[in-house]
C-alpha cells in the first residue's frame, strides 16, 4: 500500500506518519530529509529556507516502490493508493510552529495558507489517490488521528467538513 500524507506545516504529518508506519509495517518517507539526501530539488529559496523541488523527480523516486508511507507538504504530488490530508485551525497552526521557533512571517503564511486550505484544495482539484481521507487534527491526540486514518482506509475514504474561511483568529 502506498499512503501519502500531506498538509499545512503543524497539522501532525510526521507524527501521525510515525505511528501510521509503526501500525501498518510500512517504511516512512520524511520528504523534507528525502529531497535533501536525493537532490530532488532544482534549487534554494533563501527567504523561504526550503528547496524547491523537482516534482517529476520526486515522482520518479517513488515510481517502482510498491508499499510506503511518504508524509511531508508537497505528498500530494506523488500518486499513491492513499492520500491523506491533515488539517487544523489556523490558530493552532501558529501554536504549534511557534514552538518550533518559526519567524513570524512563515507563522503567518502558514496559517493563511492553513485557513484557505490549500493543500486540500491541491488534492481535491487533482487527486493522485483513488482515496481521500481529509481529517482535523485539531483536537485529537496523534493516536486518534491515526486511528481514523486507519478507518478511512478499511472503508475506502473519509472527508471530515473543514472550513476555517469564516474564522476570526489574531496572530
Amino acid at each position: 500500500m502506498r499512503i501519502t500524507i500531506t498538509g499545512t506545516p503543524g497539522t501532525g504529518k510526521s507524527t501521525v506518519a510515525q505511528i501510521l508506519s509503526r501500525k501498518l509495517s510500512l517504511p516512512l518517507y520524511n520528504l523534507s530529509d528525502l529531497i535533501k539526501k536525493e537532490k530532488l530539488y532544482t534549487s534554494y529559496d533563501e527567504k523561504r529556507d526550503a528547496f524547491i523541488v523537482d516534482t517529476e523527480k520526486l515522482k520518479d523516486f517513488f515510481k517502482e516502490k510498491k508499499d510506503f508511507i511518504a508524509e511531508g507538504l508537497i505528498a500530494h504530488y506523488i500518486p499513491s493508493d492513499v492520500i491523506v490530508i491533515l488539517r487544523a485551525k489556523p490558530e493552532v497552526i501558529i501554536s504549534r510552529l511557534k514552538e518550533r521557533n518559526y519567524p513570524q512571517e512563515k507563522l503567518n503564511e502558514n496559517a493563511e495558507s492553513e485557513r484557505i486550505a490549500f493543500c486540500a484544495t491541491e488534492v481535491f482539484q487533482n487527486p493522485l489517490s483513488p482515496v481521500i481521507i481529509h481529517v482535523d487534527t485539531t483536537e485529537r491526540k496523534p493516536e486518534e488521528v491515526a486511528n481514523v486514518i486507519m478507518k478511512g482506509i478499511k472503508n475506502g475514504g473519509l472527508v471530515e467538513e473543514i472550513d476555517w474561511l469564516e474564522d476570526q483568529w489574531d496572530i
